[in-house]
């Protein structure tokens, strides 16, 4: 007689075999991550100390000595604190300022002081500077954006000497559709 006829063969369940291993695996890390965490429970403790600090029987608390505060006043009063601007302010102050290719540098200059003339007298001081040249690529407009920032100090000194200076490109578009200007971003220290 054949053997299938007696008894219908088995087939092995890959996924219990499987399923076996992951769960062994699982114990394994549960079993290194708690010993992991018992070591730093432990950690730092002298066995030896620990075991002398239970068999001993335990004495009377001694207290702690609280410590005296005296405050005495200074004889003459500190020289004050000079004092530190508020902060800078949230939104810019845009300007924008007409430069030709053929602009010499004393003609940024005088576009620049005439364009921020009220801020000067106002005594306002800007933080940093954006500065955006107005292009048809990239490189000619943070080129242009760069010689006027060297030329702002100059121009007003009241108003940016100090102050962090950044050069960008603005593109050519329907906004700005003329190249050759110059739209500065102050963001200024208040007051």
């Amino acid at each position: 007689m054949r053997r299938s006829a007696l008894r219908p063969e088995r087939k092995e369940n890959g996924t219990v075999g499987l399923a076996g291993w992951v769960f062994a695996d699982a114990l394994l890390a549960l079993t290194i991550i708690g010993l992991a965490a018992g070591g730093a429970v432990h950690a730092g403790v002298d066995a030896p100390r620990a075991a002398a600090a239970v068999s001993t029987p335990t004495a009377a608390p001694v207290p702690t000595p609280v410590p005296t505060v005296t405050v005495t006043a200074p004889a003459a009063a500190p020289d004050p604190v000079p004092s530190l601007p508020a902060g800078v302010a949230q939104a810019p102050v845009v300007l924008e300022v007409l430069v030709d290719g053929a602009s010499t540098d004393d003609a940024i200059r005088a576009a620049v002081a005439g364009a921020v003339g009220d801020l000067a007298a106002q005594n306002r001081r800007a933080a940093f500077v954006l500065t955006f040249g107005t292009a048809g690529d990239p490189g000619a407009g943070t080129a242009l954006a760069r010689r006027v920032n060297a030329q702002l100090d100059a121009a007003a000194p009241g108003v940016f000497a100090g102050s962090a200076k950044r050069d960008f490109w603005r593109a050519v578009n329907a906004q700005s559709p003329r190249p050759g200007i110059v739209q500065l971003e102050l963001y200024l220290l208040q007051q």
